[in-house]
C-alpha cells in the first residue's frame, strides 16, 4: 500500500489546501490496505475540514524501530489537551463556536481509532488551540 498514492489522490479532488507528503523509504505492512487507507484518508479530510482555506496540510510517514508512523498536521483551529484525548472517543465533537458550523457525526476518528487498534498501532493528537493539529497513528512494520 502506498501512502503518498492516498495523499496525492486528496490532493487532486481538494483544490483548496496545499498537501505535501513527505515520507522515508518504502514500508511493507502487513494490514488491511483498505482500511487503514481510509484512516489516513479520514485524517486527511479532518485536516481539510478544520482548517482555513489555502493552508498547508502535512503528511509525513516515518519508520523507527519496528514501527511506522503516519502523521497529518494542519494549521487549523485546534483544540485543548483534553479535547485530545477524548476526541476519538465515539460521538465525541469538540464543540465551541469555531466548530458549530461544521459538519459531522464524531465517528470518523472513532472508526479510525478502532480500525488501527485492531491492527496492533496506537493512534494519538497534539494539538494547540489556534495553531493547529497533528494527528498520529503507528503500526508494526511487517516481519
Amino acid at each position: 500500500m502506498t501512502f503518498y498514492f492516498i495523499s496525492q489522490e486528496t490532493a487532486l479532488i481538494n483544490k483548496t489546501h496545499d498537501i505535501q507528503f513527505d515520507s522515508t523509504s518504502p514500508v511493507s505492512l502487513n494490514v488491511d490496505a483498505e482500511k487503514i487507507g481510509s484512516v489516513i484518508h479520514n485524517l486527511i479530510s479532518n485536516a481539510i475540514k478544520y482548517s482555513p482555506n489555502a493552508r498547508k496540510i502535512e503528511v509525513a510517514c516515518r519508520i523507527s524501530g519496528d514501527q511506522v508512523t503516519v502523521s497529518v498536521k494542519d494549521q487549523g483551529i485546534g483544540m485543548t489537551p483534553n479535547d485530545a484525548k477524548k476526541v476519538f472517543d465515539r460521538y465525541c465533537r469538540v464543540e465551541n463556536n469555531e466548530t458549530k458550523n461544521i459538519s459531522g457525526f464524531g465517528i470518523g476518528l472513532y472508526l479510525s481509532a478502532e480500525i488501527v487498534r485492531r491492527h496492533g498501532g496506537t493512534i494519538w493528537a497534539d494539538s494547540i488551540i489556534g495553531s493547529g493539529s497533528t494527528f498520529y497513528f503507528s503500526l508494526p512494520l511487517k516481519d
